[in-house]
């Protein structure tokens, strides 16, 4: 047994782990667990000491059914309500002529020098794609000839609170943390083939907590956004509008889960079904209204030809398909899922995001320009270089 792998899901509500490994050329799930966490709320860790005991005991849980020593170190994918996402260009000038190392890494100091957003913190930069001499796209440049290169990239962000206590709580329990990964990218990689990427599309994750989309058009992605709405969003929307028990309103979101009224539909005889449907709409139409307003700063409104896809726990909701066919005039599509050789892994909704982010990473998180990736492994330098500034 090789290659073991450890991924963990910080969300709000659950903290999810998925230890993968590889055994006779065949990837497998050695793992699983999901716990139920009191101390994440719309992206604040509000204890420190108390989110490291939970993740301890996961971990303690797993090396009494494996063997200790199991879990060193950690990829940990987070979403984030307040995350940012933030596009660069930057050139610089070939001196030998042709794409060297040297010239490669010299954007990695351009962009740690990029001035940040207050109080926020970069946690993963991905390349879109180089440009040679202002003409030439490519994916990698290294060794090709030119006079001028030119990056097009992608800046992940999240607030300096939530990362700085994130690291703290791997610290405490003596867990490496291999790459911090937004949770954003794992839904690209699970629903779009090659051509949708192409032709031009939307994809909407419509989580507990948040909204994230991306748009993609001619295999780049054009936008990415984050929105601080969705689960507990409607919850409140039902128990204002019905004027009962947020826990009440809780329960019926779950059972009744419908969004456009329909003559058919049995009424029930204590909930006004046409009006439930009428508040849980306006709260989608909402989101998707900001959705359209950045479609339409980057002139693609209307103009996806791929449609829009739906994936995650919000899309899991009665003729959603029509209303986001009906507001973006395009077609739409539920998650069509993707055939998996991971057993009951493969189809297991709450674990399904963990398993496309363990994909992603083994596909991308370890090529050659991981390197950009340096906020951890600075991280590290940094308080080892503070720690003997003390001591000296």
């Amino acid at each position: 047994m090789q290659d073991i792998r450890t991924v963990i899901d910080v969300g709000n509500w659950y903290i999810k782990w998925v230890v993968f490994a590889e055994e006779d050329w065949r990837k497998i799930v050695l793992a699983k667990d999901m716990v139920k966490t009191q101390w994440m709320r719309k992206g604040r860790i509000i204890d420190v000491n108390e989110l490291w005991k939970t993740i301890l005991s996961v971990i303690d849980s797993f090396e009494k059914k494996l063997w200790e020593g199991l879990i060193d170190s950690v990829v940990v994918w987070i979403s984030h309500p307040k995350m940012l996402i933030k596009r660069v260009r930057e050139q610089k000038r070939l001196i030998t002529g042709v794409v060297e190392p040297e010239d490669i890494s010299h954007f990695d100091k351009i962009i740690e020098d990029l001035e940040e957003e207050p109080n926020y913190e970069i946690i993963k930069t991905i390349p879109i794609t180089w440009i040679i001499d202002e003409d030439i796209k490519v994916k990698e440049p290294l060794g090709m000839r030119g006079r001028k290169l030119e990056l097009i990239a992608d800046i992940f962000m999240v607030p300096h609170s939530f990362y700085n206590s994130l690291i703290e709580t791997f610290e405490l329990i003596w867990i490496d943390i291999d790459d911090v990964i937004p949770n954003i990218l794992w839904g690209v990689e699970a629903s779009l083939d090659v051509e949708t990427k192409d032709l031009g599309c939307l994809l909407i994750d419509i989580g507990n907590n948040q909204t994230t989309f991306v748009v993609y058009e001619e295999m780049e992605p054009l936008a990415y956004g984050v929105l601080p709405y969705w689960g507990e969003d409607v919850t409140k929307d039902i128990s204002i509008g019905l004027q009962i028990d947020i826990k009440e309103a809780e329960k019926i979101k779950r059972e009744k889960w419908i969004i456009l009224y329909e003559d058919n539909i049995d009424e029930d005889e204590q909930i006004d079904i046409k009006f439930l449907s009428e508040v849980i709409a306006a709260r989608y139409e909402d989101i998707f209204e900001k959705i359209k307003k950045v479609l339409e700063g980057i002139d693609r409104d209307w103009k996806l030809a791929g449609g829009v896809y739906l994936i995650w726990w919000g899309s899991k909701i009665k003729n959603l398909d029509k209303l986001t066919k009906e507001f973006f005039k395009l077609p739409a599509f539920y998650w069509r899922e993707k055939q998996l050789m991971f057993g009951e892994l493969s189809s297991n909704l709450q674990f399904i995001n963990l398993l496309w982010d363990y994909i992603w990473f083994e596909k991308y998180g370890q090529e050659w320009w991981a390197w950009f990736n340096f906020n951890i492994s600075f991280d590290w330098l940094k308080k080892i270089v503070e720690f003997f500034k003390k001591i000296f």
